[in-house]
């Protein structure tokens, strides 16, 4: 019996320390389901996604009040993204986001994402065309299609570093530009307010984990 405890005991174990960056106590960031509230101005939207890591930098950096250990995180990052602005336009938007995040011991992070992909409006009114002839027609599902590139910054907090709870929250502000908009780019600033949650199980990532002192 006492043999069976410690082989039990010893692969926990073992399957702890695959879960940490090797010799540090960080967590390897794995893949995470992303949904979030999305405020376009005063307008309501939502933002779902997926991030998938690829690269981890773990670095520990000397101080004169001991070690200090955080790490770069790199994912890439599949969204799919709504606001609708009364009176002008609902908003779909596909979004591919190069994300890198500086991950802390303590468990707070900060993130930016640079982004690019495809967006597409419908009217916020009815809308009519009229032929050469001065036939008018009402026009279902009028809108335009535009190319979308996008930034943003913000920051949270990743449960698992502390309480082993795949669980982050995080919060950012973003910009999006659609073009071509009347020659130009339409700029939209937006908020948003999320959670990150990595199922057992779910997209094995297996991200490049390198090591480095300062």
């Amino acid at each position: 019996m006492k043999k069976i405890s410690l082989l039990l005991l010893l692969a926990i174990q073992g399957i702890f320390l695959q879960a940490q960056a090797p010799g540090t106590g960080l967590q390897i960031p794995k893949t995470a389901i992303k949904a979030a509230y999305l405020g376009s101005v005063a307008y309501p939207g939502f933002k779902i996604g997926v991030e998938l890591p690829y690269k981890v930098v773990q670095i520990e950096k000397a101080k004169r009040k001991g070690v200090k250990t955080f790490s770069s995180e790199y994912y890439l990052s599949a969204n799919l993204g709504y606001y609708h602005h009364t009176t002008f336009h609902d908003n779909f938007f596909l979004l591919i986001e190069w994300q890198k995040r500086r991950q802390k011991a303590s468990g707070w992070f900060w993130e930016m994402a640079p982004g690019a992909g495809y967006s597409r409006t419908f009217l916020g009114r009815e809308t009519y065309t009229v032929s050469d002839e001065g036939i008018v027609d009402k026009k279902t599902l009028a809108g335009y299609n535009y190319a979308l590139i996008s930034f943003s910054y913000g920051g949270g907090y990743n449960f698992s570093i502390k309480k082993k709870n795949p669980l982050k929250t995080y919060g950012k502000i973003s910009l999006l530009g659609l073009f071509p908009y009347n020659s130009f780019i339409y700029l939209r600033p937006t908020v948003e307010v999320g959670i990150a949650y990595s199922p057992t199980r779910f997209w094995n990532a297996n991200p490049n984990v390198k090591n480095k002192k300062k």
